[in-house]
């Protein structure tokens, strides 16, 4: 005779194969969760690769002028006839071993070269970089025109240190180095045994072809006396 057949078999077999299942599925979920972490809500704590605030504060550059002879980091810097003080953040080279510049929406946060000579050093050359923008409102724009630097000779530049120290320079002038032209192997700006000095190179003539900048305005400015 043929056997008799649980009624109950089959529906405890897929209620079995569902728990499973969702155990399964579980599981996956939960290395999914491990591999890829949801963000994490945003906060107010600042990157750590800025020094100090990315917005600018009002100042009078000339006003304090200790000049250390000490090195250290700078954090943020001013200059005579303008009435902000500017971030710095220190940036090493970027990811194709060009020294960095600042965020590109940082319109008015300035770099430091950190694998270079630091304020206060007694020799090479203390490299800062600042934005252009190709439609203005960028530090640069300001710093420059088609009719020259918005700096006068003598004018303070004044950089400052995350525990107050700072160091002057005095503006001296400003020169346009085009791209096509620049000697990687010169010292026009890696300079590490000449005379003290402070470069700030900001980049100009923009190509709307080439969406390239095609030249770099250099500020030299030599430690105030």
């Amino acid at each position: 005779a043929e056997p008799r057949r649980n009624p109950y078999a089959r529906p405890i077999l897929l209620t079995i194969l569902a728990l499973l299942a969702v155990a399964l599925i579980g599981v996956g979920g939960w290395m999914l969760f491990l591999q890829n972490p949801p963000a994490p809500e945003p906060t107010s704590t600042p990157s750590p690769q800025l020094t100090v605030s990315a917005e600018p504060i009002p100042t009078e550059p000339a006003a304090t002028c200790t000049t250390a002879t000490e090195e250290f980091v700078p954090t943020s810097f001013a200059m005579q006839g303008f009435d902000l003080e500017y971030p710095i953040m220190a940036l090493d080279l970027d990811a194709n071993g060009n020294i960095a510049a600042p965020p590109k929406d940082l319109s008015h946060t300035a770099s430091w070269w950190s694998g270079g000579p630091k304020p206060g050093s007694d020799a090479g050359k203390v490299v800062v970089s600042v934005h252009t923008y190709r439609n203005g409102n960028a530090l640069g724009n300001e710093m420059y025109s088609d009719d020259g630097p918005a700096l006068q000779p003598g004018d303070i530049i004044r950089l400052t240190g995350a525990d107050g120290q700072d160091k002057c320079y005095e503006f001296t002038d400003a020169t346009k180095i085009w791209v096509k032209d620049y000697d990687p192997d010169s010292d026009l700006m890696v300079d590490f045994q000449g005379d003290p000095q402070l470069l700030i190179i900001i980049c100009w003539d923009f190509n709307k072809d080439t969406e390239d900048w095609e030249s770099r305005i250099f500020f030299h400015a030599k430690p105030l006396a």
